[in-house]
């Protein structure tokens, strides 16, 4: 049997400044003043830019038993105590890719996790139900 050779040159790959290029925000619908029953309007809570992509086979596990019809995954820096993300808390990401009939999406959070690979960052896992 033929042993595999270990590169031990390698690295895995980094997340720079320049692979954060999405700007996301994060906000809550809180009532509104006025009389009428119902009106909401968006509080926001936090911005930043992200890493956007498709969800692993793990997140898609999480997903699933959520009953979502379409998911992403995005990294931010993590903002530490500025802001503490909670599945109570609606995103919304700035891509022309998430428009939705001329409507930026609104994308629920399911999932929040330091990123294990790189303590810089938190992975959060998002869903959309249509």
């Amino acid at each position: 049997m033929k042993k595999l050779a270990i590169n031990s040159h390698y690295e895995k790959p980094k997340i720079v400044a320049g692979d954060l290029n999405i700007p996301v925000s994060f906000f809550e619908y809180k009532p509104a003043d006025g009389p009428e029953p119902g009106e909401q309007q968006k509080k926001e809570l936090y911005k930043c830019t992200c890493l956007t992509y498709k969800p692993s086979m793990k997140d898609m596990d999480i997903l699933r038993s959520k009953e979502t019809e379409e998911g992403t995954t995005i990294k931010i820096r993590d903002p530490y105590k500025d802001y503490i993300p909670t599945n109570k808390h609606k995103v919304e990401i700035d891509d022309y890719r998430m428009i939705d009939s001329g409507v930026m999406k609104v994308w629920e959070i399911v999932d929040v996790a330091p990123d294990y690979e790189d303590s810089r960052f938190i992975k959060i896992v998002l869903k959309r139900q249509s």
